[in-house]
């Protein structure tokens, strides 16, 4: 199994493939929420996985401040210079377009280019009517309920929750869902506020900029963010293409660095969504992400409303098995552990005690895994940064710990029913139990002082026993 950890959004193509996806090689399921209309559904859909699959970590993406069409009563085709009038969804002519932004119209002007679904469909405004905007068919051949739009280069004033995120919130607090991403955060004080609605749930938050506001502010932002995502979509809408790669490789450094887990994703196998063989250019993006030490790829139309979500997923983890062939062959000097030591500062213990493990395992091949005892999630996620071939043990005793723990590379998480006391001073005969280590494996046992501190203090090597 890949250290890499794959995420699948879930929708109609998958909802009855969950177990085939799982076997396929799946670590998390995503949740979009501007596509849930019914939470009794999607509360009886999150039941089901965690009873049959209690390992998987679910997310689930806010609508935040993102601009949608409206509902349409079916998909309408369009064509080059065809003439397309959007108005307010309250107030939508049957003839025009729905815009959930009643305002819109007050931001854009003549010569504006409006982006819908990704950038599948392009219209020029041409004239402001009122509330309604004229505009002219670029490109692109359907406009569907509720696709995204983008406007490149206008700065729209929103509040950051949409008018169905507290609703939303509440939902996912009771379904005890795992991670929760602030789509469209544009800044520091975005992600306070949906740590705030967190407070006491466990729940983790996760940093998704999709602007170039948001990409100025993504590195305060990421102190107040226990995950993030690469959101190559809107964000290569709003930035444009070209920009994509740079400031995604600068988002994945700076999560590595801070221990912080992050998440590549978009079109990462769009081909496959009508055709089981990805084009040549997917699969070496997949590679290429894996080697710039992302931890998680995502799938998203793929396995949400693709035609073969299962055979994606296969494809994913068979591309994530060779990249990390070649990350670990040092002949090839990738060294992400190499690169990370750069950006470490001496005196810290956390980064002296896993730069420490790092040069242990690395160069002792008879070390068969780093065992870490934890109620915080911290020491596993320092020691995942380094990129190493030894697996990682994380024991504890929290099943929400457990889920979240699955989402950071190379971490294989394992729950325990004991008090924090004996799991630190069992260690090894529990990690033995589960079977994750064999009587006389050579190990490191790693923590803090405090199981539930972040900061990591202790390294030890022991011989697993005999239990």
């Amino acid at each position: 199994m890949a250290k890499t950890k794959i995420l699948a959004t879930i929708g109609p193509a998958s909802y009855d493939k969950i177990d085939d996806l799982v076997n396929a090689g799946l670590d998390g399921f995503r949740i979009n929420m501007s596509h849930i209309k019914d939470y009794a559904f999607a509360e009886n859909l999150i039941r089901g996985i965690r009873e049959k699959h209690p390992q998987l970590f679910l997310t689930a993406d806010l609508e935040g401040p993102k601009i949608r069409l409206g509902a349409l009563q079916k998909p309408i085709n369009i064509q080059n210079g065809q003439t397309i009038r959007i108005s307010p969804e309250k107030d939508c002519p049957t003839s025009d377009v729905p815009i959930q932004l009643d305002e819109l119209y007050k931001y854009v002007k003549p010569g504006n280019l409006l982006l819908i679904n990704d950038g599948a469909a392009g219209l020029r405004v041409t004239d402001i009517h009122g509330k309604t905007i004229i505009t002219t068919v670029e490109y692109g051949d359907t406009l569907e309920s509720r696709k995204g739009v983008n406007v490149p280069g206008v700065h729209i004033p929103l509040n950051y929750f949409s008018e169905r995120d507290p609703q939303h919130i509440d939902f996912l607090k009771k379904a005890g869902i795992d991670y929760i991403f602030a789509s469209y955060a544009l800044g520091k004080e975005h992600m306070l506020a949906l740590k705030e609605q967190l407070t006491g749930t466990g729940i983790k938050s996760g940093a998704k900029p999709e602007t170039q506001h948001g990409m100025d502010a993504f590195s305060e932002m990421l102190e107040e963010s226990d995950i993030a995502m690469v959101p190559r979509g809107d964000l290569g809408m709003e930035i444009g293409v070209i920009n994509v790669p740079r400031y995604q490789k600068g988002m994945v450094l700076q999560c590595n660095i801070l221990g912080k887990p992050v998440v590549t994703a978009t079109q990462m196998l769009e081909s496959m969504m009508s055709c089981k063989e990805p084009k040549r250019a997917e699969i070496s993006d997949i590679f290429n992400a894996v080697l710039d030490g992302t931890d998680i790829v995502m799938l998203s139309g793929e396995t949400s409303v693709g035609n073969y979500p299962v055979e994606a997923v296969q494809m994913m983890n068979k591309t994530l098995d060779e990249a990390e062939k070649y990350l670990f062959d040092k002949g090839n000097h990738v060294g992400l552990g190499k690169r990370l030591e750069h950006y470490l500062k001496a005196g810290n213990p956390t980064d002296d005690i896993s730069r420490a493990i790092y040069a242990v395992a690395s160069k002792d091949a008879s070390i068969k895994a780093i065992i870490t005892p934890t109620t915080s999630g911290y020491t596993p996620r320092m020691i995942s940064r380094f990129r190493m071939e030894t697996p990682i043990i994380a024991l504890t005793n929290n099943e929400q710990l457990y889920r979240q723990l699955n989402a950071v590379w190379g971490v294989t998480p394992a729950y325990v029913k004991t008090d924090t006391e004996a799991m630190q001073k069992y260690a090894k005969k529990l990690a033995a139990t589960k079977q994750l280590v064999n009587p006389g494996d050579k190990v490191i046992i790693t923590s803090g002082l405090s199981l539930a501190s972040e900061s990591t203090h202790i390294m030890r090597i022991e011989t697993v026993g005999s239990y």
